[in-house]
C-alpha cells in the first residue's frame, strides 16, 4: 500500500503525452474483457492496482473471492495496472462513457473528490436490501470521506495507516525510554542523534518529505492540521505552526538528516535496517521489510509506536493517525450493478477481510486485529487496531485537493528547511489554497 501510495506522489498528478501513450497502448493489451455470459454465470470485470488482485487471491489467506465465486456461479476476471495515475485515469475516462466494462473498480481515497464520486453509483439501496455484515465495523475514518450528500459511494478495502516505527535496539543502546508525551518523542530524537565509532552518523528521526500525512502525523501531536474535515483550513493556527518550529529546529540541529528534502522510501528503509535511523513515520505495512531477517541488522526490533499527544493536551485531545485507503465502486454506466454489489458484498465481509489481511491486505475492520487466525501471525494487531480506529485522512475531500496537497508540502518544506518562518509559511499556503476551495 505505501508503495501504491508513493508511485502516485512520485509519478505527480499529471503525464506526460508520451506517457500516456504507452499506458493506452498497454491498457489496449491488456484489454477490459467484454463482458459474456459464461455457462456458469457472469464475468464480473476487477479493475485495479495488481497489488490489490495479490491481495484478494494468492497468500496464506487463500483465494478469499473462491467462496463468492462457488456461490454464485459467476467468476472475477481481474484487469490491472502498476501504476496509480493509469488506473484512475482509466477508470475515470471510462465512467464518462455510456457504458463500461468495469464492472467493480478499486479508488484512492484521494481521488474520492465529488465531481468523480458522482461518476459512480450510490450505494445505500444496495446496503438496505443486501447489507454487508457488521458494516459498523469498518474504521468510521474510512468511511466518511466516501459520502457525499448524505449517501455512500464506495466501501473501503485496504488502508495504510502512519505511526512512529522505532528501533527497540537503539532505545535500549541509548538508555531511551520510549516517550508518553510528545515532548517526550522529540527528546528522544535528539538522544538518538549520534555519531558512532566508526564514523556513522545514526539520525533520531527521518521521514520522506513529500506526503503530507508525513508532516500531520507530527503537527496532530498538537492537535494541527491543514485543514478541518469540514474544509477549514487551520494551517496557520498555532497548533501547526508549532509543529513545524519543532521540526525546523530538529532539521537545524541534525536531528532530521540534512539530505531530508531528497530522501525516499528506498534510502529509508535501508537506514531503518542498517540502524541508521532510530525512528520513521511510515505505514504498518514497512514493518515487515524493516524486520526482513535477509536484510535487517535488527529483525524483529522494529516496532509500531502510536505517537504520543502534547503534555497539555493528555486526556483532553486524542491523537488520530493519517490515513489513506483504497475502497471498492461501482461505475453508475456499469450494467452489472448488482452482481458488482454482491461481490464487494463478500470481499468486505468479516471472513474475506481476514484472509486479505493474511495475504498482506491493511484490513480496515477493527474486529480483524482481534481474529486469532489474523493475531496468530502478526504481534502488532493491538497497536494497528487502535491507530486505525481513530485514523482520519489527511485532507478532506474536494475537487482541487491534488493542488492543495502540493501547495502545503511546498509552503511545509520551506518552514522546516528555513526558506521561511513557520508562521509565514503556513499562511502563504492559506492564501494560496483558500482559492482552491471555491
Amino acid at each position: 500500500m505505501a508503495e501504491d501510495i508513493a508511485w502516485a506522489r512520485n509519478d505527480g498528478w499529471r503525464l506526460s503525452r508520451r506517457r500516456m501513450l504507452q499506458l493506452s497502448a498497454g491498457a489496449a493489451l491488456a484489454g477490459l474483457l467484454p463482458r459474456t455470459a459464461m455457462a456458469a454465470g457472469l464475468e464480473l470485470n476487477v479493475f485495479g492496482h495488481r497489488v490489490h488482485q495479490a491481495a484478494a487471491t494468492t497468500g496464506p489467506g487463500g483465494d478469499a473471492t473462491e467462496a463468492w465465486r462457488r456461490k454464485s456461479g459467476n467468476t472475477a476476471s481481474w484487469v490491472t495496472l502498476g501504476d496509480v495515475n493509469a488506473i484512475h485515469e482509466r477508470l475515470l475516462r471510462e465512467a464518462t462513457l455510456g457504458t463500461t466494462t468495469i464492472d467493480v473498480a478499486y479508488l484512492l481515497n484521494g481521488r474520492a473528490v465529488p465531481r468523480n464520486l458522482k461518476l459512480f453509483t450510490p450505494l445505500d439501496s444496495f446496503q438496505k436490501e443486501a447489507p454487508i455484515a457488521e458494516f459498523d465495523d469498518i474504521a468510521p475514518g474510512l468511511v466518511k470521506p466516501l459520502q457525499l450528500d448524505g449517501a455512500l459511494y464506495g466501501v473501503p478495502v485496504r488502508h495504510a495507516t502512519n505511526v512512529i516505527i522505532y528501533n527497540a535496539a537503539l532505545f535500549e543502546e541509548r538508555g531511551v525510554a520510549l516517550p508518553k508525551t510528545f515532548e517526550e518523542l522529540v527528546e528522544a530524537a535528539r538522544k538518538l542523534t549520534f555519531k558512532r565509532d566508526d564514523g556513522t552518523q545514526v539520525y533520531g528521526l527521518a521521514f520522506t518529505p513529500v506526503f503530507a500525512s508525513n508532516f500531520l502525523t507530527i503537527a496532530r501531536c498538537l492537535d494541527g492540521d491543514y485543514m478541518t474535515e469540514d474544509r477549514k483550513i487551520v494551517a496557520a493556527e498555532a497548533p501547526m505552526v508549532e509543529a513545524l518550529k519543532v521540526l525546523a529546529s530538529l532539521y537545524k540541529d541534525g536531528v532530521l538528516p540534512r539530505n531530508t528534502a531528497t530522501l525516499n522510501n528506498e534510502e529509508l528503509t535501508t537506514w531503518m535496517q542498517q540502524g541508521r535511523a532510530a525512528m520513521s513515520i511510515q505505514p504498518f505495512a514497512r514493518l515487515a521489510s524493516y524486520n526482513d531477517p535477509q536484510k535487517s541488522r535488527y529483525p524483529g526490533k522494529l516496532k509500531p509506536l502510536v505517537p504520543p499527544m502534547a503534555e497539555a493536551l493528555v486526556g483532553k485531545a486524542s491523537y488520530a493517525p493519517t490515513v489513506e485507503f483504497w475502497s471498492l465502486v461501482i461505475p453508475a454506466n456499469s450494467k452489472n450493478q448488482r452482481t458488482a454489489w454482491d461481490f464487494i458484498r463478500h470481499l468486505s465481509s468479516p471472513a474475506a477481510t481476514t484472509q486479505m489481511a493474511l495475504n498482506g491486505n491493511g484490513p480496515v475492520r477493527i474486529k480483524t486485529y482481534a481474529d486469532p487466525a489474523f493475531g496468530k501471525s502478526y504481534p502488532y494487531a493491538s497497536v494497528e487496531a487502535e491507530a486505525v480506529a481513530a485514523s482520519r485522512i489527511h485532507l478532506p475531500a474536494f475537487d482541487e485537493q491534488a493542488r492543495a496537497h502540493d501547495i502545503f508540502i511546498e509552503e511545509t518544506q520551506a518552514a522546516v528547511f528555513g526558506m521561511k518562518t513557520p508562521q509565514d509559511a503556513m499562511a502563504e499556503a492559506v492564501k494560496r489554497v483558500a482559492p482552491l476551495l471555491g
